[in-house]
């Protein structure tokens, strides 16, 4: 069975399918060569889990948490900015071309109490919330973890 569609047969139709391909590819490689530093996904994280809980909570309740986490931002956004930038930093030691492990190893554990300080904050937003929301929501949120 041959494919014809005018002058476009099966095997040009292939041709022109992967040329198609090929540009998408080069074209999506030039834009990332381009970009200037790549960063961390990190800095929405505390959006994204709140987010992701108040999707889990009635509506009302949700109103609650994003007004308790607003009321918090000017408490977390800086603890989200030193987490960023101390991700930064060992990224960059990472890229060096001599590894320093004793300095690298400082940027993971300065790193990884960063991101301890901005948890906590987060943590302490969901239990001011959990003392507002309804008990219909407190069960909703925990319904799918449970047995």
């Amino acid at each position: 069975m041959s494919i014809r569609l005018g002058p476009f047969t099966g095997g040009r139709l292939l041709l022109l399918a992967s040329l198609c391909l090929n540009v998408a590819l080069g074209a999506y490689v030039g834009v990332q060569w381009s970009q200037p530093e790549w960063k961390p996904a990190s800095p929405g994280m505390p959006l994204r889990i709140m987010e992701r809980v108040a999707s889990r909570l009635p509506e009302p309740d949700a109103e609650i948490l994003r007004r308790n986490f607003e009321a918090r931002q000017a408490e977390l956004r800086p603890l989200q900015q030193e987490y960023t930038a101390a991700l930064l930093k060992t990224l960059r030691l990472i890229g060096q071309a001599d590894l320093d492990k004793p300095a690298l190893r400082a940027a993971i554990d300065d790193a990884r109490d960063k991101r301890i300080k901005m948890g906590n904050a987060l943590a302490e937003t969901f239990l001011e919330t959990l003392e507002q929301v309804s008990a219909k929501g407190r069960r909703q949120l925990v319904g799918g973890f449970l047995p």
